[in-house]
C-alpha cells in the first residue's frame, strides 16, 4: 500500500494541529505534564542511590501507581485511544523500574518481593479474565476496576497526611510527584470531560481533591526531620 506523503507533510501536520488550536495546546500541555509526572520519582531514586537505602520511603504510592497505570493501559486499549495507550505504556514501564529500584535498595526486601509477586499474579489473572470478555463488557468492567483502583489508591493521601501530622514532618515522600500529580489530575479532569468518559472523570476528580490535601502538608510541615539535623551532644566528663 502506497503511503500518502501529503498526510505527514509539515504543512499538513501544522494545519491539523491548528485546526483546533486550544485543544491541541491543551493536549500538548497534558502530555508534557504527564511525562514530567511519570519521570518525577527519579528524584527519589537519586536519594536512594545517595543513601544506599530506600527504607525512608513508603512503597505504597509506587505500587499503587503501577497497578493503576496497568489498568488504565488496558482500558485505553478498549478505547482505542492511541495517545492514552502510548502514555500509559510509558507510565507502566517507568513505574516498574522505580519499584525495582525501591526493592534493590531496601534493607529488608523479602516481604516486599513476596507482595509484588502476589500482585503480579493477581494482575495476570485479572487481565486473563478481562481478555475473555467481549469489547463492550470488557471496557465497562475495566473502566470500573481502573477507576475504583485509582480512587482506592488516592486513599493513601489521608494516610500520608496522618503520618505527616503525627511526625510533624513530611520527609517520607518527595514533593515533585505530589505537585505534578495535582497538576496532572487537573489536566485529566478536563481531558475526561473532552472525551466524555465518566470513569476517568470520577477517578481523577477524587484523586485531585485527595492529592491537593496532601500537597497542603508541604506548606505546614518541614521536609526534613529537625531531630536528624541536630548535632550529637558533646560528652562531658563528670
Amino acid at each position: 500500500m502506497d503511503l500518502d506523503m501529503g498526510t505527514i507533510a509539515p504543512s499538513r501536520l501544522f494545519a491539523m494541529y491548528t485546526s483546533n488550536l486550544v485543544w491541541s495546546l491543551f493536549l500538548t500541555s497534558t502530555a508534557l505534564h504527564a511525562v514530567a509526572l511519570i519521570t518525577s520519582p527519579v528524584q527519589a531514586v537519586y536519594k536512594w542511590v545517595r543513601r544506599q537505602s530506600s527504607d525512608s520511603d513508603t512503597p505504597i504510592p509506587y505500587i499503587c501507581a503501577v497497578i493503576g497505570s496497568a489498568l488504565w493501559l488496558r482500558y485505553s486499549i478498549f478505547l482505542r485511544d492511541t495517545k492514552l495507550i502510548l502514555l500509559q505504556t510509558y507510565a507502566v514501564t517507568m513505574q516498574l523500574l522505580f519499584v525495582v529500584a525501591l526493592i534493590f535498595y531496601r534493607t529488608k526486601r523479602r516481604k516486599l518481593i513476596r507482595l509484588m509477586s502476589a500482585i503480579s499474579a493477581g494482575m495476570f489473572l485479572l487481565f486473563l479474565y478481562i481478555g475473555n470478555m467481549n469489547d463492550e463488557d470488557g471496557k465497562e468492567f475495566t473502566g470500573r476496576i481502573a477507576s475504583g483502583a485509582q480512587i482506592a489508591g488516592s486513599l493513601v493521601c489521608p494516610y500520608l497526611i496522618y503520618k505527616a501530622v503525627s511526625s510533624k514532618c513530611i520527609d517520607f515522600v518527595p514533593l515533585a510527584p505530589v505537585v505534578f500529580t495535582w497538576v496532572m489530575e487537573l489536566h485529566a479532569i478536563v481531558y475526561s470531560i473532552g472525551i466524555d468518559d465518566f470513569y476517568m472523570l470520577l477517578a481523577n476528580t477524587i484523586f485531585f481533591c485527595m492529592d491537593g490535601s496532601l500537597l497542603s502538608m508541604f506548606f505546614v510541615y518541614p521536609t526534613e526531620n529537625k531531630r536528624d539535623l541536630k548535632p550529637s551532644p558533646i560528652p562531658t566528663v563528670m
